[in-house]
């Protein structure tokens, strides 16, 4: 158990340097990129958890659709329907 934690440790630390060299050279666009990207699958995440709780199942990956909706199909009641979800937007707190 030790050698397995002493290898893990070592895998670790060759690790970080590149890890922390990776970062430095990124700039703020790449950034907010990949912020905007994990806040859309989490909002989509949310749209899914959303329409679980109202009883669909085989929920199909959902796209944002022009209005701003989360648009996919799901089952409900063994029937296959076209959902949308508009989730609550946050305060834009940027100004």
């Amino acid at each position: 158990m030790t050698r397995i934690m002493l290898i893990a440790l070592a895998a670790t630390g060759m690790a970080l340097p590149a890890y922390a060299d990776e970062t430095s050279t990124n700039n703020g666009a790449t950034a907010a990129s990949v912020s905007a990207e994990l806040a859309n699958a989490a909002n989509a995440q949310q749209a899914r958890v959303q329409l679980a709780h109202q009883g669909y199942t085989g929920i199909s990956p959902l796209y944002r659709g022009e209005q701003g909706h989360w648009v996919g199909t799901a089952i409900k009641d063994g029937k296959t329907v076209i959902v949308a979800v508009l989730l609550p937007q946050a305060p834009n707190l940027t100004n």
